[in-house]
């Protein structure tokens, strides 16, 4: 067992929540472990005496799924790679499944779509217009007998329309059908939306309650692409069953949920996400010393379609007054109305002739203890910064990329080894090196 830091982790868990599309289990562990460790090895030498082993992850639901375990360094204690895999849920996404979806979408009003994907709603309108007169000009000018000449024909090709077929299934319905599945919640959808999410708790619970000398002082999820999307519900559900638990009252810390309430209830709020950070892993730490078992002290998202939930999900609420509601968590958190706080006191207990109570933090302060770090490439219009919706504690890292307009260049590129500037971003979010 590696030597205990002055945090008190001396085993780290990071979980892995891959995108949508036909992704195989430990495909996108197994590179983002390799590049995470060329990157470590890079800078300090101590990393390049580590070892990686492969170990049945002991959590998962399928067995196709491992524990990749990187040893200590002088810097870094024993840190364990999970991945999350949800894709074989995701089955048979068909055209009517996201229809609704894309309608509301292309017919959404211009000033209702975010400045990110205005351009790409722009151009996909001009090709519909412009495939729409197209197909009437040649209707007019070879006449409809014509064209129904040239379909049958077409038709007749059955092995070119198979192979059209299947890159179309592959290219869209297997990668935009996730996410239109998993954005609404239609009847058709729920099954599986209540499955990915049902699976990924019971995987955190797991990883929570770990025992001997594999439990783990610190947690760490990063999730790319629709894989943030089902992080971010995993983490705001979960955090329901953890933000009430404590045990210890002997001696009582908890001025850093005090130090938030005031961060918050300045007239300009947050001013400074890094500093705000701070704040949040020392509170953190503080309800972890009266017994607050929530270990998941960083949320790191990569390439995220959060960032335009506002207009992605298939929702009659605002995203707003969702917000305000307490559904989905800010960062910062939401303060009460009345009492300008985000946490309330447990019942008081007797301690030493001396009465005290314990700050419990409400259901969707889940953002007062862990931090949230959300990266992006300037060209990769599914992802973009954070800030817009879920608030000004939420460390935005922008990384310059040029790309086409109408392609989110670099989406799939976040953690190949030529990409050393977000490899670098990712590698200071992890934070692994606590000692």
């Amino acid at each position: 067992m590696g030597t205990r830091n002055k945090c008190g982790v001396n085993r780290q868990a990071v979980v892995i929540i891959h995108g949508m599309g036909e992704q195989r289990p430990m495909d996108t562990l197994r590179s983002f472990v390799n590049a995470i460790k060329k990157h470590l090895e890079d800078l300090d030498d101590s990393e390049k005496n580590t070892r990686l082993r492969s170990k049945a992850d002991g959590v998962s639901e399928i067995y196709e799924t491992r524990r990749l375990s990187l040893s200590a360094s002088k810097k870094r204690p024993i840190t364990d790679f999970y991945e999350f895999y949800w894709a074989h849920n995701m089955r048979n996404n068909s055209f009517q499944d996201i229809l609704l979806w894309l309608l509301k979408l292309l017919f959404s009003r211009r000033k209702k779509i975010p400045k990110r994907l205005g351009l790409v709603w722009c151009t996909v309108w001009l090709l519909l217009l412009f495939s729409i007169i197209t197909v009437v000009a040649v209707t007019q000018i070879v006449g409809v007998n014509k064209i129904n000449s040239l379909l049958s024909a077409f038709v007749a090709l059955p092995t070119l329309i198979s192979i059209i077929t299947l890159s179309i299934k592959s290219s869209f319905l297997n990668s935009i059908g996730d996410a239109g599945r998993y954005f609404t919640p239609s009847p058709n959808n729920i099954g599986e939306r209540s499955r990915i999410r049902q699976q990924g708790i019971t995987f955190l619970k797991k990883i929570h309650d770990t025992t001997s000398n594999e439990k783990y002082g610190r947690i760490i999820v990063v999730a790319h692409s629709l894989g943030s999307v089902i992080a971010y519900d995993l983490l705001r559900l979960l955090w329901t069953e953890y933000n009430e638990s404590y045990g210890h009252v002997s001696v009582i810390d908890q001025s850093a949920i005090s130090e938030i309430e005031i961060q918050c209830n300045k007239a300009d709020g947050i001013t400074n996400p890094v500093s705000f950070q701070h704040l949040q892993y020392k509170c953190w730490m503080q309800q972890k010393s009266v017994g607050n078992k929530w270990l998941i002290s960083d949320f790191i998202t990569i390439g995220s379609p959060l960032c335009n939930a506002d207009y992605l999900l298939m929702n009659n609420v605002s995203f707003d007054e969702l917000k305000n509601q307490r559904e989905f968590p800010s960062c910062p958190p939401v303060l009460d109305d009345i009492t300008k706080t985000i946490h309330y006191n447990s019942k008081p207990y007797n301690v030493e002739e001396k009465i005290r109570t314990v700050k419990i933090l409400h259901h969707a302060a889940l953002f007062a203890i862990t931090r949230w770090t959300n990266i992006y490439f300037s060209s990769d219009f599914i992802g973009g910064p954070m800030q817009r919706l879920f608030g000004k504690g939420v460390k935005d890292e922008s990384i310059v990329r040029k790309s086409l307009w109408f392609f989110p260049g670099g989406h799939t590129n976040y953690w190949d080894f030529d990409n050393k500037a977000s490899l670098s971003k990712i590698v200071e979010a992890l934070r692994l090196k606590t000692r």
